[in-house]
Order: C-alpha cells, then sequence, then structure tokens
C-alpha cells in the first residue's frame, strides 16, 4: 500500500484536534504553512501536475518510510501520489524552513515551509475562489398602474393599431396582435372576437369585439361587466365600452381591456389564450317604434 495512504489513516484521529486552514488558490501569494514530524496535508481542487523543492526528500508514495536517522540530510520530507490531488509534509528536523513549489493547473504555487515544535497545521485546503455576485435587494414587482385615462388610450390605441403601426409606431411598441375572428355563443347573444391585444408594459389585454342580438326581443347590455374567462380563470374588464342596448338581430361593435389583476398584481395572459368572453344581458320587450332594420344599420357604440 502507498505509503501516503498509510501516513493519511495513521493520523486521522489527530487532525480533529489540530488546525484545519482553508485559503483560495493565489498563485502571486506565498503561502505559510507550519509543519512538524506530525503530517500535514495540502489539497487541491484537482490532480498536481508537479512538486519541487530544495533540501527535501520527496517520493512517491511508494519509497519505504524515511525516519529522523536516515533523513537527516533532508529538512523536510514530500509524499505525493502520482494524480492526486493532495501531497502530504512532515518536518524531518527542528526549526528547518524551505520553499515547497506545486506545479497546479500551469501555474506555480509556493509554500513557505516551516518546522514546529507543536499546533503544526494539520490540513491546508486550498479552493478555488468564489466569484462574488452583485447584491441586489429583495423587493416585490412594481404594482401595475391604472387609471381611466389609461384605460382609454388603450383601447383607442388598439382599435387605431393598424394606422398606428406605420404612421407612430413608438406608440404601439411591445404590443401583440392576434387576430382571432372566433364566434362565442351566448344564449342571447352572439361575439364574434375579432382581435385581441396584448400591451406588455401596462399588462393589459385588449379585446376588439361584434355584438349580435339573436333574440327576437331588445336586449339590454352591462358593458361593465365584460369579463374574459380561461378554464375556471375569470378575469373582469378594468374598462369597457359598447352598446347598452341592442334590437333584434342588430349588430354592433364593443371593446375592453383587462389591466393587471384585481389586487393590483400583474396577470401576464398571453393572446394566444382561448379566451370566452362573458357579459350580463337581459331582454325586453322589442321596440315598435323603432324598426329592426334601421337599428342594424347603426354601426357605432351608443354612448
Amino acid at each position: 500500500m502507498w505509503k501516503a495512504v498509510v501516513l493519511f489513516i495513521a493520523f486521522l484521529s489527530r487532525l480533529t484536534a489540530q488546525t484545519i486552514s482553508e485559503l483560495p488558490l493565489d498563485a502571486h501569494k506565498v503561502v505559510d504553512l507550519s509543519v512538524s514530524r506530525e503530517v500535514t496535508t495540502v489539497t487541491f481542487p484537482e490532480a498536481i501536475t508537479a512538486v519541487a523543492g530544495s533540501g527535501m526528500l520527496i517520493d512517491d508514495g511508494q519509497a519505504a518510510a524515511v525516519d529522523a536517522d536516515q533523513g537527516a540530510q533532508f529538512r523536510f520530507h514530500v509524499t505525493h501520489v502520482k494524480g492526486a490531488n493532495f501531497l502530504l509534509v512532515e518536518s524531518l528536523r527542528p526549526d528547518a524552513s524551505a520553499t515547497l513549489t506545486v506545479i497546479f493547473e500551469g501555474s506555480a504555487y509556493v509554500l513557505a515551509l516551516h518546522s514546529v515544535a507543536a499546533n503544526p497545521v494539520a490540513s491546508l485546503i486550498l479552493a478555488r475562489p468564489t466569484v462574488e455576485l452583485a447584491k441586489k435587494i429583495e423587493r416585490p414587482p412594481e404594482p401595475v398602474k391604472f387609471s381611466p385615462r389609461i384605460g382609454l388610450s388603450l383601447l383607442d390605441r388598439a382599435r387605431a393599431y393598424p394606422v398606428l403601426e406605420h404612421v407612430l409606431p413608438k406608440a404601439v411598441e411591445g404590443v401583440t396582435l392576434r387576430a382571432q375572428d372566433r364566434k362565442i355563443e351566448l344564449p342571447d347573444l352572439e361575439i364574434d372576437v375579432q382581435e385581441v391585444y396584448r400591451f406588455s408594459y401596462e399588462d393589459a389585454v385588449v379585446f376588439l369585439l361584434n355584438l349580435r342580438n339573436k333574440t327576437s326581443q331588445v336586449l339590454d347590455l352591462a358593458p361593465s361587466t365584460f369579463a374574459a374567462r380561461i378554464g375556471d380563470e375569470k378575469f373582469p374588464a378594468s374598462i369597457a365600452n359598447g352598446p347598452r342596448t341592442l334590437q333584434p338581430g342588430e349588430s354592433n361593435e364593443a371593446e375592453f381591456a383587462v389591466v393587471g389583476m384585481p389586487d393590483g398584481t400583474r396577470n401576464d395572459l398571453s393572446v394566444d389564450n382561448a379566451f370566452t368572453i362573458l357579459v350580463n344581458t337581459s331582454r325586453q320587450e322589442a321596440s315598435t317604434t323603432v324598426p329592426a332594420t334601421v337599428a342594424a344599420s347603426n354601426g357605432k357604440p351608443h354612448p
């Protein structure tokens, strides 16, 4: 068995009572190392290439044990097994000093050895220096800002998107558009989801719709109750615009925006969701004074 292994096991019980040091690898600094007749272990992160020094016995762990008389001409005994990431050092003479050079990953690391009678370093661990990252304070994400003015701006920019994209592109930076042209059938209302816009800066999703009254009665609508649903999640409108009534068979445009979440956090909704649109409606008796054909020709939102 290698002498290195024998020595390591023989002195393992003694290491816990002695000094164990850890230092960052630095080829530009000399490391002072106090050693005695007790074995000192020096460990590197990976395999050591070579060791060299004057006035010391250096072996590969295959040589027989060296006692004080046999090694009188040497100051220190160094054992390094080829391919190992550690070496073993012991003093052979009192009050001796010498310089041991260790070649590791193409750089030379210098250990200044000093013989001491007591309290030697039992183990020296040379570790790679840690890269210190910039420290950042932890803070919650900024709340989504919403006001009626912001909401109206979102609706206006969505309706004017084709024009703004060409004449004022900065007004629609960060906007994602999906032309869905998807119909949603409610009991009294057919909703055509024409386009869905995602405004990333405002964390808003804007829906452009076309509504059609499927009944033979006048339909009352409450635009403020517009909501988008995905599965079991419901996202109420932050601002909406649309007709308050629809005559039988009448169609009209509407739009609404979902901005953030009701608690002020972000929704981060994608325009690729298959949204179901909801709105509260109620029937009333059909008007006899306004012909349905005339009402159907009015394609603008009611005030």
